[in-house]
């Protein structure tokens, strides 16, 4: 019973002196990359082999998209807007949290060539979400729905051909 606590205790000291390590390599690693003139500030995977990355160069942001080759997205210029987009990666150290989702968005928008909004709600993610379970849960309904009408017509053959 010892030996196994022991190696337990053992085991603990060992995962938190991992876990600082990672840290500390980590804040370290950010510091270094600051200085430089180019840095990756998010990434998303869209699918096998495809992402979506934002790279800072310079003043600029370019959103490239990244699958069998690669394409610039977009060229973000506007010092606001870089500034902005920089701090809500900074704050969002997540890749792909909710800060990707409206930027996300803004790509789209500009790609259909739509007017781009002036501004990046960071509270749009929430009536993202809350709009995406409504239509998920209309989809089903009309599934269930079409199931129903579908079921009805075979009952409906069925009868005439007997």
């Amino acid at each position: 019973m010892l030996n196994l606590l022991n190696v337990i205790f053992v085991l603990a000291v060992i995962i938190v002196i991992i876990i600082f390590l990672i840290r500390f390599l980590g804040r370290r690693n950010q510091a270094w990359m600051k200085g430089r003139s180019m840095r990756t500030l998010g990434a998303v995977g869209l699918g096998p082999n495809k992402s979506m990355q934002v790279i800072e160069i310079g003043r600029s942001l370019y959103l490239i998209g990244v699958g069998e080759n690669v394409t610039i997205l977009d060229k973000i210029t506007d010092p606001e807007e870089v500034a902005l987009i920089v701090s809500g990666f900074e704050e969002q150290s997540v890749p792909g949290g909710k800060f990707f989702i409206p930027l996300i968005a803004r790509v789209r928008e500009r790609l259909r060539g739509e007017v781009p909004s002036q501004e990046i709600d960071l509270n749009e993610t929430s009536s993202f979400y809350e709009m995406l379970q409504t239509k998920l849960r209309s989809a089903s309904d009309r599934e269930k729905k079409m199931e129903e009408r579908l079921g009805g017509e075979d009952q409906k053959g069925r009868q005439e051909d007997l």
